[in-house]
């Protein structure tokens, strides 16, 4: 079968979730026969990867802002021939569709007549109210409850929000069939009326990773974008009040984001508690990593969908402490695999973690049942079988 992936970010220069995932989907379709085209938007931000032979990338020019605007809310004429240009060269049997944020309509009235299939991969192609992070959330509101609680503007309605409410991002007149990973987004996807939703596991490819026993040492770990939503000020405010109980406990943060600095700066006002901010790390400084940590938290404020870093602690064995949002309690089986708290419970989540360093037993057993629970639902193998299916299904 070929295959055209289209994506708002190139996977090669772009480090996220999705663009993982395409990227290990990419090998494991090669590795099963198939044929994989990628067309994706560059940025003057992300390095310069370059083409080949099946994959394009489209640059988008430099434009005054009212003109960038409408590029994004109606049509953008050189965008729509490139990718006429590909599809027409490719001659794809499936048209795979991402992250569909930046040029919606273009997008999809350039593959107009293709059998198109959109795995949706985080809430806000659904709901521009999905980022917040505020005490008492508006996650999943209307967007006027959202701008009477302050998350969102009247110019970011006026920009983004009718895409939304639209359903542009997530157009059934043109998208066949859409792919859930976490069975929570297929139920909302459902509830607002689309069809054909499926709900298809996330994959992750992680050759290094293996079952190991649980280190003496007490790390906690957090891997992602530091930025409000995913609840880092959180788990830092948790870690200050665990370290005075445990002198020895030390908390590993790794990525980076808009929030880095404002966050570094927080951890002075705590005194010495051993925070380290590691950055960016390849693929096998994190193996390390993870093998190095007694826990690994997800502290997210905002609706999670599916997130690779619960399924990459589960591969190397460890123990998950995540929040109670979106579709993180499919990926964590509280008290078997990890423990769930409360969103933003700051005392929920010291508790937890107080439980798994303190006890290296305890935080070995759930890590281990995370790695056989893993094994057994998550396959590539099972994976492409699903996926298949649905591509099958858009061929019809």
């Amino acid at each position: 079968m070929k295959i055209l992936m289209i994506n708002d970010n190139d996977p090669e220069a772009v480090v996220g979730g999705s663009e993982h995932y395409i990227a290990d989907l990419t090998r494991a379709l090669g590795a099963d026969g198939h044929e994989i085209h990628w067309f994706v938007l560059g940025s003057d931000t992300a390095p310069d990867i370059g083409t080949g032979p099946r994959k394009r990338v489209f640059r988008p020019g430099p434009s005054k802002r009212w003109v960038s605007i409408l590029r994004r809310v109606a049509f953008y004429p050189d965008l729509n021939r490139d990718l006429a240009d590909c599809l027409a060269r490719v001659r794809p049997d499936v048209v795979h569709l991402h992250n569909n944020y930046r040029y919606p309509f273009t997008i999809l009235a350039a593959t107009r007549g293709h059998r198109v299939v959109q795995t949706v991969h985080d809430y806000c192609a659904i709901y521009p109210t999905a980022y917040c992070s505020r005490e008492r959330s508006c996650a999943g509101r209307s967007v006027f409850a959202a701008l009477r609680h302050g998350c969102m503007t009247w110019k970011l309605l006026a920009t983004e929000a009718c895409l939304l409410y639209g359903r542009r991002f997530l157009d059934r007149r043109f998208v066949k069939a859409f792919i859930a990973p976490s069975r929570n987004l297929a139920t909302h996807l459902e509830r607002m009326g689309h069809a054909n939703v499926f709900h298809v596991p996330n994959l992750r490819s992680l050759p290094r990773a293996e079952l190991t026993p649980v280190t003496d040492g007490q790390v906690v770990l957090y891997v992602g974008g530091l930025i409000e939503h995913k609840g880092v000020a959180t788990l830092l405010t948790a870690f200050t009040r665990l370290s005075g109980d445990l002198p020895q406990a030390a908390l590993w943060l790794v990525g980076d984001g808009p929030e880095a600095d404002d966050l570094k700066a927080s951890t002075a006002q705590y005194g010495p508690c051993q925070v380290r901010f590691l950055g960016e790390r390849s693929a096998d400084e994190l193996a390390e990593i993870y093998r190095q940590a007694r826990v690994v938290v997800l502290p997210s404020l905002w609706l999670e969908n599916a997130p690779l870093v619960a399924i990459e602690a589960s591969a190397h064995g460890r123990a998950v402490v995540a929040s109670r949002v979106g579709g993180l309690p499919e990926l964590v089986e509280d008290g078997r695999t990890g423990f769930l708290f409360d969103r933003g419970d700051i005392a929920g989540l010291v508790e937890r973690l107080r439980l798994l360093l303190t006890d290296q037993g305890l935080a070995g057993e759930l890590g281990a049942a995370g790695h056989e629970r893993l094994a057994a639902l998550r396959s590539p193998g099972q994976h492409l079988e699903s996926l298949l299916a649905v591509y099958d299904k858009a061929r019809h």
